[in-house]
């Protein structure tokens, strides 16, 4: 490598990583004295494997016989600072021909988000292997480039401390419920479940502006919205143009929350059959069966008293809340 070269070299690495590197001698006193590389002070072989693969790197793609490279997993080694600057850097078809005039076209294959092209998504390809047969496939849109996005960051918003999934409820009871039970049924996964207050449109609207467009969101999936059966009127068509899934708006059959409780439960506080749950009569705020009443709160707060995880929940509730939750968070 000519002074020039190794004096670019240098430069580059310094301005990536923030360091400053020069060529010394281990004898300054001795001009036949091997060289090494410094850096800050310390001597290179000693210094992070990702700094030494950098440059090494870099030092590849200043070899003027090449008019292509490929590069596997550029970031090894580096930290996010790092590989952001770097990947900035090969973005930048200016900068880059400031250090590699020769080189026509560089390819990355990467598991870091970092390095995804944000100007021109469709320059973005995913690599998937089906047995020995391994397929390629172009970025078309903004919602490949989310699910793209998303597959790198690890598939789970709560490694980064998001939640798996949101639930928007109407009532606190369905808020206390919903909540215990993804609490008992998805160990492991952080469910949000948000009381509506009444207004479940407006908390939606809320969620709009903290998440953005729903349609263009990997958080899409996740939401979804519990609805009494009696409700504002073109409520769900509103939903749906906010950006739910129409899959993910829940009407009960029934009106109230309390109809979804645990049958084995509500048969032992009302001191009936399960098949007499079906007589059971909300009226305002009170539960009644059997000459027994309960206000909603009472019920709820009794519920949940003695629900663990064997606990069997109606099927109604399972079918269309808690398997498609699950489904959605795998």
């Amino acid at each position: 490598m000519s002074d020039n070269r190794r004096a670019n070299l240098f430069a580059l690495c310094g301005e990536l990583i923030g360091n400053n590197f020069t060529l010394k001698k281990v004898d300054e006193q001795n001009d036949l004295s091997p060289r090494y590389i410094d850096m800050d002070g310390q001597n290179l072989s000693v210094g992070s494997s990702g700094t030494r693969l950098l440059m090494t790197m870099l030092g590849l793609c200043m070899d003027e016989r090449f008019t292509s490279m490929l590069i596997d997993e550029p970031e090894l080694g580096l930290s996010p600072k790092v590989q952001a600057a770097l990947s900035s850097f090969f973005q930048d078809q200016e900068e880059r021909k400031k250090y590699f005039p020769h080189l026509e076209r560089v390819y990355l294959a990467t598991h870091s988000h970092l390095f995804l092209d944000r100007s021109d998504i469709t320059s973005n390809y995913v690599v998937t292997k089906n047995g020995k047969r391994i397929n390629l496939a172009r970025v078309q849109d903004i919602g490949d480039f989310h699910r793209l996005q998303f597959n790198l960051l690890g598939n789970a918003f709560e490694s980064m401390f998001f939640p798996s999934a949101i639930v928007v409820v109407e009532g606190k009871t369905d808020h206390a419920y919903i909540d215990r039970v993804t609490q008992l049924h998805l160990r492991g996964r952080r469910v949000t479940v948000i009381p509506g207050a009444g207004d479940v449109k407006r908390k939606i609207y809320g969620l709009r502006e903290a998440f953005g467009d729903f349609e263009k969101s990997p958080f899409r999936p996740r939401l979804f919205v519990v609805l009494d059966k009696t409700h504002q009127p073109n409520l769900e068509a509103e939903l749906e143009k906010l950006g739910i899934l129409p899959a993910n708006i829940v009407v009960w059959s029934k009106n109230g929350i309390e109809y979804y409780y645990p049958p084995d439960l509500l048969a032992v506080i009302f001191a009936c059959t399960p098949e007499q749950l079906k007589n059971l009569t909300i009226t305002g705020d009170v539960v009644s069966l059997n000459g027994i009443n309960k206000t909603k709160s009472e019920l709820s707060a009794e519920v949940l008293r003695q629900m663990d995880g064997s606990t069997r929940l109606p099927e109604e509730f399972a079918d269309r809340l808690l398997r498609p939750l699950e489904t959605a968070i795998e």
